[in-house]
């Protein structure tokens, strides 16, 4: 089952977290889950975060190369 219901905001501290920890690659599910569920919600808040993480991790990054490609 997703981590993440619909419209919950527990999704961006939920990857925060997970970020936090050295889940690059589970933070950014969370995130991607929450894009497929709603992507316009919260004017795009999952969506900005991922791109944070990106930015964070660098754009060669194993986590930003799966997680980008699973967003397109």
């Amino acid at each position: 089952a997703p981590l993440v219901a619909r419209h919950d905001p527990v999704a961006i501290d939920l990857a925060v977290a997970l970020n936090a920890a050295g889940e690059r690659a589970e933070a950014a599910d969370a995130l991607l889950e929450a894009i497929r569920r709603d992507r316009a919600w919260n004017d795009e808040a999952a969506r900005k975060q991922l791109l944070k993480f990106f930015e964070a991790w660098g754009f060669d990054d194993p986590a930003t190369l799966a997680a980008r490609r699973k967003l397109s």
